[in-house]
């Protein structure tokens, strides 16, 4: 079994494969460049994404999740792993959302509603 496949044994909550874009910063601006990412898959408690770039685990960033039909959605995220993507030159990071407030915390809930929403309606149609 890979590591990958164990990780996924261990989820607490479904994921959801999408295609979707986000801008990030780390916690000390002066130091984080903000930084593009692809977010491959999303879950109520966390993400993935891949990017060029290896992160730390641990480290929090913020997330700019772009949507077409409203402003971003900014959300805050810990670095649970990140690990090179075989044969190429991207990363495959981890992260477990960090809602800072509640109004964050309904924010995350209703994208990650949306994003099952939409796979469904895919499957009927």
């Amino acid at each position: 079994m890979s590591n990958e496949d164990a990780r996924a044994d261990n989820r607490k909550h479904a994921r959801f494969e999408l295609l979707d874009y986000a801008m990030m910063q780390g916690e000390d601006k002066r130091e984080n460049p903000s930084l593009r990412a692809v977010i491959v898959d999303v879950s109520l408690g966390g993400l993935q994404i891949r990017s060029r770039t290896k992160f730390q685990h641990g480290d929090i960033y913020h997330l700019a999740i772009g949507r077409v039909d409203s402003t971003p959605l900014l959300v805050s995220a810990e670095v649970r792993y990140s690990v090179n993507v075989e044969g190429s030159d991207l990363y495959a990071t981890g992260f477990k959302v960090q809602p800072e407030d509640n109004a964050q915390r309904i924010a995350w809930v209703d994208y990650v509603h949306n994003v099952f929403q939409s796979q469904g309606e895919a499957l009927i149609y």
